[in-house]
């Protein structure tokens, strides 16, 4: 490069010239097209976002008209001496309402700490947890870490119910919905009532829906009652309940019930020595030993008398107040109802140990059962049996009259050898079902008769291993048969004063003035 006065002149001539010059003029002149491009683009953007959220909030439900409190609970059955007698549960309705009141600050704090620690500072949405969930999706490339506040899991599991099969697009218009009602929501409600439906209303594993409801299934008593180190089990679960369920996988709940009691700490909830103690604290082996009590409980099986009981409150939705058959069910099992029966538990219990026992009947006891086959067959064809067409069977094959047996082993050879004759040709079964029931069958009820309630009922001997099965002291109606002699003519005689308890009555042919022959039903006569 020449640095002296004739190239640096030569240089300077070059910097000058009109070409160079026009070059830079027009880059530059494109470079601020781009410029203006790119804010352009940029603000256009911005517009249509802005278009499309002041859209998606125009369409929201107005906040006036949602209801954010949870819906379905359980329909508790109370017998005469205020025992709970059964709980109807409908699907979606595992739920016992409890008040804030009655939830511990514990529990309350802990689901705070877990997932929402500046609930009691926000407006109804996070910013500082919505930017720190962005930063950390963009530096770790996932996006999973959610900013829901409580007040927006409250919206979206009570107002927002159809979230689980939205798309990509609707998820997003949801969350903005979402967004804009939690504010709304806080202006309109305080903290205390948002937490106390939050509580209420939050999915806790095995069917429970609820605090309450989770306490009483997980630890065998009230919500009320929980510990610091229980409290934690229970805020572990609601991220995902099947994840982290304490039953099925006390490992992963163990790991996030240690992140709620450091969070707690971190935030002043709970002291070191609080924290150290529930730590420590063998709550597995609890929940594990009320879950195999609460397995083994026959509880989840109505009685005779609770299944009588259900089908005339139906009966009375019905026909008192108007319901459909549909939402007459509805209100029974997901309508909270309290209901009062007339039941005695003492009477009842008496009633049960009668009919149960094997002394009181004077021939020994015999097995029958009812049995479905359907059978898929080679054609493709579905052909049905039943256990009269196994009858059919066994009268041509055995000469048996009756589908009484000594034991349900010898019934199920049977049954095992007619199936094998049906699957002969060929052919797949597809469905079958067998229900033992012991024989001689029995039923009994004990109404007041001064009053007209039904104090005890029992609709069948052996054990009750469903609900809603054949109730012969409600559902079996037969003909009263000599029975009925007592309210037709003896009650009578005695009244009038014709007869009394000690008057003989002489068992022999009778005809009536109009010259008809009455006689006993087996034509014999006794004197």
């Amino acid at each position: 490069m020449d640095y002296g006065r004739k190239g640096a002149g030569k240089r300077k001539e070059m910097l000058t010239s009109k070409s160079l010059s026009a070059r830079r003029k027009a880059t530059t002149l494109w470079l601020l097209i781009l410029l203006v491009l790119v804010i352009g683009g940029i603000g256009y953007a911005g517009y249509r976002v802005y278009g499309y959220v002041k859209n998606t909030i125009e369409n929201a439900p107005d906040i006036s008209s949602i209801d954010a409190t949870p819906s379905g609970y359980m329909s508790t059955v109370y017998d005469a001496s205020g025992n709970v007698s059964a709980q109807l549960v409908g699907t979606g309705s595992n739920r016992v309402y409890a008040t804030l009141d009655e939830i511990p600050k514990n529990l309350q704090y802990a689901f705070v700490a877990i997932e929402d620690e500046r609930f009691y500072e926000h407006n109804g949405i996070d910013i500082k947890g919505i930017i720190r969930a962005g930063m950390q999706g963009i530096t770790s490339g996932s996006f999973s870490e959610g900013a829901s506040t409580i007040t927006q899991q409250l919206l979206k599991n009570n107002v927002f119910d159809g979230w689980t099969s939205e798309t990509s697009a609707e998820r997003v218009q949801r969350k903005i919905q979402e967004q804009y009602l939690a504010i709304e929501l806080e202006k309109e409600v305080s903290k205390d009532w948002i937490m106390e439906n939050y509580l209420n209303t939050i999915n806790l594993g095995q069917n429970t829906l609820g605090v309450q409801a989770a306490s009483n299934r997980y630890f065998g008593k009230d919500v009320s009652e929980l510990t610091l180190s229980e409290c934690a089990v229970l805020a572990a679960i609601t991220q995902n309940p099947s994840r982290y369920n304490p039953i099925a996988h006390p490992e992963e709940n163990e790991e996030r019930r240690r992140k709620v009691l450091v969070n707690m700490l971190d935030q002043g909830y709970i002291s070191q020595e609080e924290y150290e103690e529930a730590l420590s604290d063998d709550v597995y082996s609890r929940i594990e030993e009320n879950n195999t009590i609460f397995e083994s409980s026959p509880d989840n099986v109505t009685s005779y008398f609770v299944d009588a009981l259900t089908e005339e409150v139906i009966e009375d939705l019905q026909t008192e107040l108007g319901y459909s058959e549909a939402q007459a069910y509805q209100a029974l099992y997901s309508g909270g109802l309290t209901i009062y029966s007339t039941q005695d538990p003492d009477i009842q219990s008496i009633c049960d140990q009668v009919v149960s026992d094997d002394s009181n009947y004077e021939i020994s006891n015999k097995v029958s059962f009812s049995y479905a086959l359907t059978i898929q067959q080679t054609d493709g064809s579905l052909q049905n049996y039943s256990q009269q067409t196994m009858l059919t069977w066994l009268k041509s094959e055995k000469g048996r009259e009756s589908l009484n047996y000594s034991s349900e082993e010898a019934a199920a050879a049977d049954i095992a050898e007619y199936k094998e004759y049906l699957l002969r040709g060929g052919g797949t079964v597809i469905g079958e079902n067998v229900t033992y029931t012991v024989q001689p069958q029995a039923s009994m009820t004990i109404i007041d008769q001064s009053t007209g309630q039904v104090k005890a009922l029992v609709g069948g001997r052996g054990e009750k291993t469903a609900s809603k099965t054949l109730n012969r002291a409600s559902d079996s109606t037969m003909q009263p048969g000599s029975t009925f002699k007592i309210i037709t003519t003896y009650a009578p005689a005695l009244d009038e004063g014709i007869v009394s308890l000690a008057t003989g009555v002489v068992d022999e042919p009778i005809t009536y003035a109009s010259g008809k022959v009455v006689r006993n039903a087996d034509g014999r006569y006794r004197g």
